[in-house]
């Protein structure tokens, strides 16, 4: 399926650029993300109705839809905010060039012309497989590793701290320490409620993926949230006005 520079390969789940041959293996949130768009082109879709993958409940975060087309913007380039748009107060949008038609309406469609007892069957075993994913059983959230450096306070709206350490992990340089320090304070410092103590902050080994660890309490039990952001770029800055805006970190 062609969308714009790039390939999708939906039975592989990968996206392939025109330009390069560069190709991206969709981790599953990217890819729930962009096929539930394809089937739906031109229709702005909630970040609710994507969160759900397809399914009746929610399969992901609302942060893991932002994270997602984040992600999927930067592997597109230059054309991406246009193929995939962003509809306010309505989530987002598919738009495709005339003439593209999606992968899954074709399927879609053949489906409708095969017999009855065929379509049923095809049907059930679709849903057996939604299920067994469904319950399937998730590991354990890891616990942060212990901080290399001192933390960086921060205060909230409500003058409630919170602590910035930087993980071990792959060394961050300092301008990009600070820009990312400064960048996190001003949305934190904006929070009126939050249940967060902590933010860990740590760097993938390859350098393009930021891993933000949210540590913190509700009604005495301990919570942690995990959000991974990637950025393909050769000099990636990770956190963008945008995804700040959409992201809410306070929560």
């Amino acid at each position: 399926m062609p969308l714009g520079s790039v390939t999708f390969h939906r039975q592989q789940g990968v996206l392939e650029r025109t330009e390069d041959g560069e190709r991206w293996q969709l981790p599953r949130a990217e890819f729930l993300v962009l096929t539930q768009l394809l089937d739906h082109p031109g229709i702005p879709l909630s970040k609710q109705r994507l969160r759900c993958g397809g399914e009746p409940e929610p399969v992901m975060s609302g942060s893991a839809v932002v994270k997602a087309v984040f992600t999927l913007r930067h592997f597109i380039g230059d054309e991406a905010t246009t193929l995939i748009q962003t509809v306010p107060g309505k989530g987002y949008r598919l738009v495709l060039e005339s003439g593209q038609r999606p992968e899954q309406t074709r399927q879609t469609l053949a489906l409708g012309r095969t017999s009855q007892p065929v379509a049923m069957v095809v049907i059930g075993l679709m849903a057996l497989v939604a299920a067994l994913l469904w319950w399937w059983p998730m590991p354990p959230a890891i616990s942060p590793i212990p901080p290399k450096q001192n933390p960086m306070p921060i205060m909230t709206a409500s003058n409630q701290p919170l602590e910035l350490v930087r993980v071990s992990g792959m060394e961050l340089d300092q301008d990009l320490l600070n820009s990312l320090r400064i960048k996190l304070a001003s949305t934190l410092k904006t929070c009126r409620d939050t249940p967060w103590k902590r933010v860990y902050l740590a760097r993938s080994n390859d350098g393009q993926v930021l891993n933000l660890t949210f540590e913190g309490e509700v009604d005495g039990r301990p919570r942690l949230r995990n959000i991974k952001i990637s950025d393909f770029r050769s000099e990636p800055t990770f956190l963008s006005s945008h995804w700040l805006e959409e992201a809410n970190l306070c929560e």
